[in-house]
């Protein structure tokens, strides 16, 4: 996070109160202190809670997708009775599924009271959205089919994609083409209801529809067969995020079920009692995006000894990646500490020395866990260190600063060497390494040369390494890493911002594509001039549309949306004094993520959204860390609490207020809780802040009034009006 600039002074009145003991103490239950009673249209914080009231979760609402299930809604939470699924050679599968509300995780298990016909089977399919379930068959014929046949051979399928022909199918055979209807199919066998009329050559396309019930896309299977061999309870093993579960009998016979649902797992299953901070203000919106993005960031927390870690961990996605990424850990290492505090921080820390530790000191850092332990760019090397820094100021953990310090210089040590004359970072086209230009926007390739954004991450890692260096310190240490980011910033400015428009090019050799990561980082790091920031951000504007911002102008690159990219233009917004803008990307990009009534509603957040609005493909993340950028900017900027030395020891509060009527909220430190709240009616304003025994808050009303307000022994409250 960022100091603020100050603005003109106004006269103030104030009121004081001390109170021993006013912020002390982590962890209470129940209401965080202050929290007044429910004002919203969602009422209190609590009722903005996204995740399961227990681990035991049942689903909300069980639909029957085909074939014959009897008391379908004796699957769900408020439900009674068994369910029973009848398949005959005549019907054919029959299919329930159910629909959880929300993204969940763990371990599914049906209850079965008993079962009917020769080696019955369930078929077990997982998805965050539900259009994603029904997937249309394609293959080839293997061999070549005469006229009259009765069955096709086609190509079979693979882990990564397997046939998806299902029974009751309509299915496309050949050129010209014939169609009919599929009864039954065997591996890559599929018998049909009536012969072909023609004979058909191998190779020729065979395509079926609605196809079958499947899950989504990700690493992992997301469809599971589960023989039924008892009564009692059956599990399927640890199933990723998921907000619907399709239940099939596959086989002929009957099977009585007592329940199904899913023990939660994988996770880390808040409760009222775990948020250490809170927000809550007089936008229901705004609300739901702090919780929502705390519950994305909880489903991506997993415990130890979940899928052999030894250490807890925060992973990119619930579903997939399902690895730590360090682009991600900066978003959620974030949100983590300003929602949960010290109940998350050895799931922050031991990610963060996961990476680091594993690296060869000297080298770029490792960036992620993605089938291995190792590097992945280079600016993926220096999200790590920035990470690391954000954690370290969070929490004030000396010792970690301390263990981490010889490779973070290291890191420093080798950027200096793929620097140019400029002392500007060189990247190449190679994918996992440190010298490397891919980045967040993988599908789009190595950004290759002296690329803007990248050498935005240069700067900040050399303040990020300066501003630990000092505070344990090393202050000679810290001028040196200081002095070197100066010059880089001048190089970027000399070399990189475009002098016609004031706007930063994506790389020395493109100067024609406009890059969101590049002018929104300049501008955040602090690169860019004061006087060019108003351009800037006025032209990245050119990019938004309905949904959000496309993340680069013209056809080069994807236009997909990045939530991750747009979090830090809308922190760039904020810093600049522009909370309209801010206030108006944050509603373009998450709004259609918290809507109940869209296909893709979660309760989490989205990876990425295509330019219509929707999640383009199945194997989008519906849980994905990144992109829970809200929940720390609704703490940083509208409450306006960012800790300046580690650990909040000292603080900044320099609320945003906006269109906002009202907000308050509390931030966790080592010293005990912040707590902000203020309002605005018309020119009229008040602003509280309870400040921390052993703190002391640097605190800016409207009107660029700067106070600063001790602590003391026991904690302070003030109340300042104008």
């Amino acid at each position: 996070m960022h100091r603020r600039r100050l603005r003109l002074a106004l006269p103030l009145t104030a009121t004081v109160a001390v109170a021993a003991g006013l912020c002390a103490g982590l962890g209470v239950a129940g209401t965080p202190a202050h929290a007044q009673p429910a004002r919203g249209p969602g009422g209190g914080w609590q009722s903005y809670l996204e995740q399961p009231r227990s681990s035991n979760v049942k689903a909300v609402s069980a639909t029957v997708l085909s074939g014959t299930v009897s008391n379908a809604r004796g699957l769900t939470a408020d439900g009674h009775g068994n369910t029973t699924l009848t398949v005959t050679p005549a019907d054919g599968p029959a299919t329930v599924l159910l629909d959880y509300g929300v993204d969940v995780e763990g371990m599914p298990y049906l209850g079965v009271a008993s079962s009917t016909g020769a080696s019955p089977s369930v078929s077990l399919a997982f998805t965050e959205a539900k259009g994603y379930l029904r997937t249309p068959g394609s293959s080839t014929l293997a061999a070549a089919s005469a006229a009259g046949a009765t069955s096709l051979s086609v190509q079979p399928g693979t882990s990564r994609s397997p046939l998806t022909f299902a029974a009751g199918d309509t299915v496309t055979v050949g050129s010209p083409t014939e169609t009919g209807t599929i009864v039954s199919v065997s591996g890559a066998t599929l018998n049909l209801k009536s012969p072909l009329a023609d004979a058909h050559p191998a190779g020729a396309a065979v395509t079926s529809t609605p196809g079958a019930v499947t899950g989504d896309s990700a690493f992992q299977a997301r469809q599971v067969a589960v023989p039924v061999t008892a009564t009692g309870t059956l599990t399927s093993g640890l199933m990723g995020g998921f907000r619907f579960e399709a239940i099939t009998l596959t086989t002929p016979g009957t099977l009585v079920l007592t329940g199904a649902g899913v023990q939660f797992g994988d996770g880390y299953l808040a409760t009222a009692s775990d948020y250490q901070g809170y927000f809550l203000s007089s936008s229901n919106a705004f609300n739901t995006m702090y919780y929502d993005g705390a519950y994305t960031e909880q489903t991506d927390m997993q415990p130890a000894g979940v899928g052999g870690a030894a250490q807890p961990s925060v992973l990119d996605g619930a579903k997939r990646d399902r690895a730590i990424w360090s682009g991600d850990l900066k978003i959620e290492g974030q949100g983590i500490a300003d929602t949960l505090g010290t109940n998350g921080d050895n799931y922050v820390k031991q990610s963060l020395l996961t990476l680091i530790t594993a690296t060869r000191q000297g080298n770029g850092l490792n960036a992620d866990t993605l089938g291995r332990n190792g590097p992945y760019s280079n600016s993926y090397s220096s999200w790590t260190l920035d990470a690391a820094t954000t954690y370290y100021r969070n929490t004030g953990d000396t010792a970690f600063a301390q263990q981490i310090l010889p490779w973070l210089e290291g890191d420093l040590s080798y950027d200096a060497t793929l620097t140019d004359s400029t002392g500007l970072i060189v990247t190449g086209p190679r994918i996992s390494t440190t010298s490397g230009g891919y980045d967040w926007d993988f599908y789009d390739g190595a950004k290759t040369g002296v690329v803007t954004a990248f050498n935005d991450l240069y700067y900040q890692a050399l303040r990020d390494v300066a501003y630990i260096e000092a505070h344990v310190g090393n202050t000679s240490k810290a001028a040196a890493y200081n002095q070197t980011a100066d010059h880089v910033r001048d190089a970027i400015n000399a070399n990189l911002l475009n002098p016609a428009t004031g706007t930063y090019y994506l790389s020395e050799s493109d100067h024609t594509t406009f890059a969101q990561d590049a002018n929104a980082l300049s501008v955040l790091f602090g690169v860019a001039p004061a006087a060019k920031v108003p351009g800037i951000l006025s032209a990245m504007k050119t990019l938004w549309g309905p949904h959000g911002s496309e993340p680069f102008s013209g056809t080069t690159y994807s236009n997909l949306i990045s939530p991750y990219i747009t979090a830090y233009e809308v922190e760039a917004d904020y810093l600049a004094g522009d909370t309209a803008d801010a206030e108006r990307l944050t509603h373009l990009t998450w709004d259609q993520m918290i809507d109940r009534d869209n296909p893709f509603f979660t309760g989490t957040m989205w990876e990425n959204i295509g330019p219509d609005g929707t999640a383009t493909e199945s194997r989008t993340s519906l849980a994905h860390g990144w992109a829970s950028g809200p929940t720390s900017i609704m703490t940083s900027y509208v409450l306006g609490i960012q800790p300046a030395d580690p650990g909040y020891q000292t603080f900044t509060v320099a609320p945003e207020f906006g269109s906002l009527r009202w907000a308050e909220g509390a931030v966790p430190t080592p010293y005990g809780r912040i707590f902000v709240r203020w309002t605005k009616a018309g020119p009229f304003f008040s602003v509280t802040v309870a400040v921390p025994a052993g703190t002391t808050a640097s605190i800016t009303v409207p009107g660029g009034r700067h106070i600063t307000l001790p602590g003391g022994p026991h904690g302070t409250e003030r109340t300042f009006t104008g």
